[in-house]
């Protein structure tokens, strides 16, 4: 819910104590629930967070978007309040251990001791002590959001499933595949050629794009020619192919789904002795013939489903702590356009 000045006056004479009457309403920026956030707080957390990312608050002021990024700004301030009275109310308590292993965690990862990680921040501009409770509020957050949406986040199995036959087409089944090849190389233009000129630059493109649809025209007849001749496969290896394979008759060995580029996985849905459709990659032209097949235990189905249901886990985690974070700020948050500048002090 959000109220802009109009509305707000009534609200505020009962939310704010009558202690309350040196702040004015040009410098409180929202209401949380019952806690009221000032001007002065956005300048001082705000300016951490922002820190924190490698920024300047003060750039707000001058951003074509102001009044959207002090909205955005105010939102967050929002919300860290709203989770805290959330851990409060979930008894959730961050002790001063668990602040030192993630920041000991933190200093491990950038390769520095802990002296020369507080010079950095002190450069920054960042208090080592205010920093220590952004970090103590941050892992507050991540335990408030995973006790609210504890055991909804596993994705089906059906959807891991879809997953992973679309990342490894076949492991499903255990495949594992002989392929032998036919490629017909691409031709690399020479792009020093033809710059002396602009219209020499121009024969030039015309040039290799004419000599591009001629290899091609050249690689789907060789392609067309083996479908009806696939007898003939090794003979068309020697007499057209290119690459190492060649010496081995076109084998390119024993391969299962995720072995290859993508640009392959058409191959492993195919039966023995059939030929693939033609696969064009940065190489060339490959024509490729499954010489055998073999179904048992596959590794890479394993990795594929474990993978997938990682990415679906963390994509579903975050959209539902994207709608849980916005169903809370929007039932417990009051806005309120601040007119000040986020640089100026408060008086």
């Amino acid at each position: 819910m959000k109220i802009r000045h109009a509305a707000i006056l009534p609200l505020l004479l009962v939310l704010l104590p009558s202690s309350a009457h040196a702040i004015t309403i040009e410098r409180i920026a929202a209401i949380a629930g019952d806690d009221v956030i000032t001007v002065q707080d956005l300048r001082e957390e705000g300016a951490l967070r922002y820190m924190v990312k490698g920024k300047d608050i003060t750039y707000i002021d001058y951003a074509n978007d102001r009044e959207k990024k002090l909205e955005e700004l105010t939102r967050e301030l929002v919300q860290a309040r709203l989770i805290a009275r959330q851990a409060k109310k979930n008894d959730i308590h961050v002790g001063d251990r668990e602040v030192d292993m993630q920041l000991q965690a933190m200093i491990r990862r950038t390769g520095q001791t802990e002296a020369t990680f507080k010079e950095m921040l002190k450069q920054e501009g960042i208090d080592w002590d205010a920093y220590r409770g952004y970090l103590r509020s941050e892992i507050e957050a991540q335990y408030v959001v995973r006790s609210e949406l504890s055991g909804n986040v596993e994705p089906s199995e059906a959807d891991v499933v879809a997953c992973a036959q679309e990342a490894a087409p076949g492991a499903e089944r255990g495949i594992s595949m002989t392929l032998s090849q036919i490629l017909i190389r691409e031709v690399k233009a020479d792009s020093a050629a033809g710059h002396a000129a602009p219209i020499a630059s121009k024969l030039n493109a015309a040039w290799w794009n004419s000599l591009d649809e001629t290899l091609e025209r050249y690689a789907y007849g060789v392609y067309d020619e083996t479908v009806k001749h696939p007898e003939r496969f090794v003979e068309y290896v020697h007499k057209f192919s290119s690459g190492r394979s060649v010496e081995r008759d076109g084998v390119l060995g024993t391969l299962s789904p995720g072995d290859l580029s993508s640009e392959f996985n058409v191959v492993f849905t195919l039966d023995k002795g059939s030929i693939a459709p033609i696969v064009t990659t940065a190489s060339g032209y490959h024509i490729l013939r499954v010489d055998d097949v073999t179904e048992g235990e596959n590794e890479n189905w394993k990795i594929a489903m474990n993978q997938c249901r990682e990415q679906l886990r963390l994509k579903e985690g975050q959209r539902l702590t994207e709608s849980w974070l916005s169903d809370l700020v929007e039932k417990n948050y009051v806005s309120i356009t601040v007119n000040q500048n986020i640089r100026q002090s408060e008086p």
